[in-house]
Protein backbone atom coordinates (compact mmCIF):
# COMPACT_ATOMS: atom_id res chain seq x y z
CA UNK A 1 0.00 0.00 0.00
CA UNK A 2 2.88 2.36 0.81
CA UNK A 3 4.38 1.81 -2.67
CA UNK A 4 1.06 2.67 -4.33
CA UNK A 5 0.78 5.86 -2.26
CA UNK A 6 4.37 6.88 -3.05
CA UNK A 7 3.86 6.17 -6.76
CA UNK A 8 0.65 8.24 -6.74
CA UNK A 9 2.37 11.16 -5.04
CA UNK A 10 5.29 10.87 -7.46
CA UNK A 11 2.90 11.09 -10.43
CA UNK A 12 1.16 14.13 -8.91
CA UNK A 13 4.52 15.81 -8.24
CA UNK A 14 5.72 15.11 -11.79
CA UNK A 15 2.52 16.32 -13.49
CA UNK A 16 2.38 19.43 -11.30
CA UNK A 17 6.01 20.20 -12.15
CA UNK A 18 5.28 19.81 -15.88
CA UNK A 19 2.26 22.13 -15.48
CA UNK A 20 4.56 24.74 -13.95
CA UNK A 21 6.98 24.42 -16.86
CA UNK A 22 4.11 24.91 -19.34
CA UNK A 23 3.03 28.09 -17.57
CA UNK A 24 6.64 29.33 -17.71
CA UNK A 25 6.70 28.58 -21.44
CA UNK A 26 3.44 30.44 -22.10
CA UNK A 27 4.56 33.41 -19.98
CA UNK A 28 7.80 33.65 -21.93
CA UNK A 29 5.91 33.25 -25.21
CA UNK A 30 3.53 36.13 -24.36
CA UNK A 31 6.51 38.28 -23.34
CA UNK A 32 8.39 37.62 -26.57
CA UNK A 33 5.25 38.26 -28.67
CA UNK A 34 4.73 41.52 -26.83
CA UNK A 35 8.34 42.59 -27.36
CA UNK A 36 8.07 41.80 -31.06
CA UNK A 37 4.79 43.73 -31.23
CA UNK A 38 6.42 46.74 -29.59
CA UNK A 39 9.32 46.60 -32.04
CA UNK A 40 6.91 46.37 -34.98
CA UNK A 41 4.66 49.02 -33.38
CA UNK A 42 1.48 46.94 -33.68
CA UNK A 43 0.53 46.18 -30.08
CA UNK A 44 -1.81 48.17 -27.87
CA UNK A 45 -1.09 48.47 -24.17
CA UNK A 46 2.13 46.44 -24.03
CA UNK A 47 2.29 46.85 -20.26
CA UNK A 48 -0.96 44.92 -19.89
CA UNK A 49 0.44 42.05 -21.96
CA UNK A 50 3.65 42.03 -19.90
CA UNK A 51 1.61 41.89 -16.69
CA UNK A 52 -0.39 38.98 -18.14
CA UNK A 53 2.91 37.23 -18.93
CA UNK A 54 4.04 37.87 -15.36
CA UNK A 55 0.81 36.35 -14.13
CA UNK A 56 1.43 33.20 -16.16
CA UNK A 57 4.95 32.95 -14.74
CA UNK A 58 3.67 33.45 -11.19
CA UNK A 59 1.10 30.69 -11.68
CA UNK A 60 3.97 28.52 -12.91
CA UNK A 61 5.81 29.26 -9.67
CA UNK A 62 2.72 28.23 -7.70
CA UNK A 63 2.78 24.86 -9.47
CA UNK A 64 6.54 24.47 -8.91
CA UNK A 65 6.25 25.37 -5.22
CA UNK A 66 3.44 22.86 -4.82
CA UNK A 67 5.39 20.17 -6.64
CA UNK A 68 8.63 20.68 -4.74
CA UNK A 69 6.78 21.08 -1.44
CA UNK A 70 4.88 17.83 -1.87
CA UNK A 71 8.05 15.99 -2.82
CA UNK A 72 9.93 17.32 0.21
CA UNK A 73 7.09 16.43 2.58
CA UNK A 74 5.99 13.05 1.26
CA UNK A 75 8.78 11.59 -0.84
CA UNK A 76 11.72 11.71 1.56
CA UNK A 77 12.89 8.18 0.66
CA UNK A 78 13.88 8.97 -2.93
CA UNK A 79 17.61 9.69 -3.31
CA UNK A 80 17.25 12.00 -6.32
CA UNK A 81 15.09 14.35 -4.23
CA UNK A 82 17.68 14.65 -1.45
CA UNK A 83 20.21 16.35 -3.72
CA UNK A 84 18.54 19.76 -3.83
CA UNK A 85 18.06 22.30 -1.06
CA UNK A 86 16.09 25.44 -1.61
CA UNK A 87 16.66 27.94 1.21
CA UNK A 88 13.25 29.55 0.67
CA UNK A 89 11.47 26.19 0.84
CA UNK A 90 12.36 24.78 4.24
CA UNK A 91 9.16 22.90 5.05
CA UNK A 92 8.56 20.93 8.21
CA UNK A 93 4.85 20.26 7.82
CA UNK A 94 1.90 20.66 5.48
CA UNK A 95 0.74 23.89 7.18
CA UNK A 96 3.94 25.66 6.10
CA UNK A 97 3.39 24.51 2.52
CA UNK A 98 -0.22 25.71 2.70
CA UNK A 99 0.85 29.15 3.98
CA UNK A 100 3.48 29.48 1.28
CA UNK A 101 1.01 28.48 -1.44
CA UNK A 102 -1.64 30.88 -0.16
CA UNK A 103 0.85 33.74 -0.32
CA UNK A 104 1.95 32.80 -3.85
CA UNK A 105 -1.65 32.45 -5.02
CA UNK A 106 -2.57 35.86 -3.56
CA UNK A 107 0.29 37.50 -5.43
CA UNK A 108 -0.70 35.72 -8.67
CA UNK A 109 -4.35 36.77 -8.26
CA UNK A 110 -3.37 40.37 -7.57
CA UNK A 111 -1.21 40.47 -10.68
CA UNK A 112 -4.05 38.86 -12.67
CA UNK A 113 -6.41 41.62 -11.49
CA UNK A 114 -4.12 44.53 -12.43
CA UNK A 115 -4.99 44.61 -16.17
CA UNK A 116 -8.69 44.56 -15.26
CA UNK A 117 -8.38 47.28 -12.62
CA UNK A 118 -10.72 50.25 -13.10
CA UNK A 119 -7.76 52.61 -13.17
CA UNK A 120 -6.55 51.01 -16.42
CA UNK A 121 -9.93 50.95 -18.16
CA UNK A 122 -10.16 53.63 -20.82
CA UNK A 123 -13.35 55.41 -21.71
CA UNK A 124 -15.11 54.60 -18.43
CA UNK A 125 -16.52 57.68 -16.75
CA UNK A 126 -18.29 56.10 -13.79
CA UNK A 127 -17.17 52.99 -11.98
CA UNK A 128 -19.67 50.39 -10.85
CA UNK A 129 -19.36 48.88 -7.37
CA UNK A 130 -19.05 45.39 -8.89
CA UNK A 131 -15.60 46.30 -10.21
CA UNK A 132 -14.36 46.32 -6.63
CA UNK A 133 -15.57 42.83 -5.70
CA UNK A 134 -12.34 41.17 -6.86
CA UNK A 135 -9.95 43.47 -4.96
CA UNK A 136 -12.13 43.31 -1.86
CA UNK A 137 -12.16 39.52 -2.00
CA UNK A 138 -8.37 39.59 -2.37
CA UNK A 139 -8.15 41.79 0.70
CA UNK A 140 -10.38 39.38 2.66
CA UNK A 141 -8.29 36.42 1.48
CA UNK A 142 -5.09 38.20 2.52
CA UNK A 143 -6.55 38.90 5.97
CA UNK A 144 -7.63 35.25 6.29
CA UNK A 145 -4.15 34.12 5.24
CA UNK A 146 -2.63 36.38 7.87
CA UNK A 147 -4.90 34.90 10.53
CA UNK A 148 -4.05 31.36 9.45
CA UNK A 149 -0.35 32.19 9.60
CA UNK A 150 -0.66 33.63 13.10
CA UNK A 151 -2.62 30.62 14.35
CA UNK A 152 0.06 28.15 13.28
Amino acid sequence: MQKILNASILVVVFVTFINGLFFFYFGIKVSVQTYLGVIQNNVEHPGVHIVEALDLILIGFVFIIFSVGLSKLFLTDYSFLKGYELPWLQLKDFNQLKTLLISAILVALFVAWIPEAPIFQTGVEVFDWTEFIFPLSLLIMAAAARLIKELH
